[in-house]
């Protein structure tokens, strides 16, 4: 056999053995061309063969749905009856409750567990009690702020320029504006882009000193609500209209003046820039023409990162926006002035609740389980409101809820409920979502009071909606 044909020979060969490693239609669509292309092709046969022999037509299948759904497409999953009240409650109630009333200081448990469909309830304790719940103010707050304001809106850091000796750095209340430019989501402003359009502007007007004045204005209070103690100073920063770094300072450390640390970093960036900047900065009103600005990611963003990462500095900026945009004074008064009468608005307030703030800090706030069961009801009923969901960790898997879930009673929530947590000392609460063995969407709320075995509550906590979740099983 000659090389050429012995070639062509192992050629054909292997295309055969390659056409039946992929088999079905690819083969089939590849067969024709490649046997002409080397000569093997028949004179006169077929040039195709008919896809009924390769792929013979699906058999009709018997589960083709009722409304003439596609032949073989399974019906639709329908959510199975609700559980029983009764047994879902005689479960939650039986859980062991021992060690959180060892050392419990007048123990407070409720509970509430609401079908998010129909909004029956599927179990209660104590739903109506207030109690103090922790971080889990921050469900309502962004209720609030998501029901009352623009999605869309952004949040300036401005340039005004007074005169032609000085310029003054407005703050508009942007929770997330950065020293320098960061990478990845969400895109943040940053002062450094501010400072380098500023400096741009005036060198084109030919200004190359000026003195520096600051506005923080926007936000009326000093920024340390009276109910927080001092030892919180590590939880959440001096709030103002006007930071950088979320009021961190280069240490680390929380700034008591943010404002003023915001401008000192700014005119060292102007400087770098080739503009001189005269003197110390010093608060001044945000009077004169615009000359630059940056603006922060869209509130929806804004909410959705105060959510994922719990932070109480965003949740008391969200909260005074709020206030500014519906018509309060921007003070701490102001702003659950503002979050009440949005939650009232949606028939989500409890009479007799307390709120002292917007993030959850402070013991003064007082609500009610069903407040929080009822409120992540309404986000999962509500598009607009569905980010709270979305910042939600969920059991065993992500944030907060990562270590957790890990007993035999609470396992069934694993990579199944979301939940919001909250932890002050003798304190702990956890709402969120859950679907049960037989697919029913349950919105929940769990919150303890009293109790000095924090690692106690949060296992009864999560033994609940373990419970909740494999009801139907």
């Amino acid at each position: 056999m000659s090389t050429s044909r012995l070639a062509r020979h192992w050629l054909i060969t292997w295309i055969l053995v390659g056409l039946l490693m992929l088999g079905g239609v690819a083969g089939a669509i590849l067969w024709h061309p490649v046997m002409r292309a080397v000569g093997a092709e028949v004179t006169g046969a077929p040039t195709t063969i008919p896809p009924s022999v390769l792929m013979p037509p699906p058999e009709p299948s018997a589960t083709s749905t009722a409304e003439g759904g596609p032949v073989g497409e399974p019906p639709a999953a329908e959510a199975g009856a609700l559980p029983s009240r009764a047994d879902v409650e005689q479960r939650l109630n039986t859980l062991d409750i021992t060690e959180l009333i060892e050392g419990a200081d007048a123990l407070q448990l409720a509970y509430d567990v609401v079908d998010t469909e129909t909004g029956e309830v599927v179990a209660s304790r104590d739903a109506s009690s207030l109690l103090i719940p922790a971080s889990n103010t921050k469900l309502l707050s962004v209720t609030a702020v998501m029901h009352a304001m623009d999605r869309q809106a952004r949040f300036p850091t401005r340039v005004v320029q007074p005169n032609d000796r000085s310029i003054v750095l407005v703050g508009g209340g942007d929770p997330m504006l950065t020293t320098e430019p960061t990478s990845g989501y969400p895109r943040q402003a940053s002062l450094q882009e501010l400072a380098t359009s500023t400096a741009a502007a005036l060198q084109e007007a030919g200004i190359t000193s000026v003195s520096l004045g600051f506005d923080a204005s926007w936000f009326s209070d000093p920024g340390w609500n009276e109910s927080w103690p001092a030892n919180y100073r590590d939880q959440v920063t001096q709030v103002s209209a006007l930071w950088v770094d979320e009021g961190r300072e280069p240490t680390g450390g929380r700034s008591r003046t943010p404002a003023l640390s915001a401008a000192t970093a700014f005119a060292a960036q102007m400087t770098a820039a080739g503009i001189t900047v005269t003197g110390e900065p010093v608060a001044a009103p945000a009077a004169g023409e615009e000359i630059a600005r940056v603006e922060s990611p869209p509130l929806h963003v804004l909410a959705e990162q105060m959510m994922l990462r719990s932070n109480n500095s965003f949740a008391e900026v969200l909260g005074l926006q709020l206030a500014g945009a519906t018509g309060h004074p921007t003070t701490f008064a102001g702003s659950v002035a503002a979050i009440e009468e949005q939650l009232r608005e949606l028939s989500l307030w409890t009479e007799g609740a307390v709120l002292r703030d917007a993030s959850g800090l402070s013991r003064s706030n007082l609500v009610s389980a069903e407040m929080l069961a009822r409120t992540v009801r309404r986000a999962v009923d509500d598009p607009s409101l569905s980010l709270i969901l979305d910042g939600l960790p969920v059991a065993g898997v992500t944030g907060t809820l990562a270590s957790r879930f890990s007993d035999d009673i609470s396992r069934p929530a694993r990579g199944v409920a979301k939940a919001k947590t909250g932890t002050l000392t003798r304190v702990s609460s956890l709402a969120g979502t859950t679907i049960t063995a037989d697919g029913r969407h349950l919105s929940y709320a769990f919150l303890t009071n009293g109790s000095s075995d924090g690692w106690a509550a949060r296992v009864w906590a999560d033994q609940g909606v373990g419970v909740i979740t494999s009801c139907g099983c």
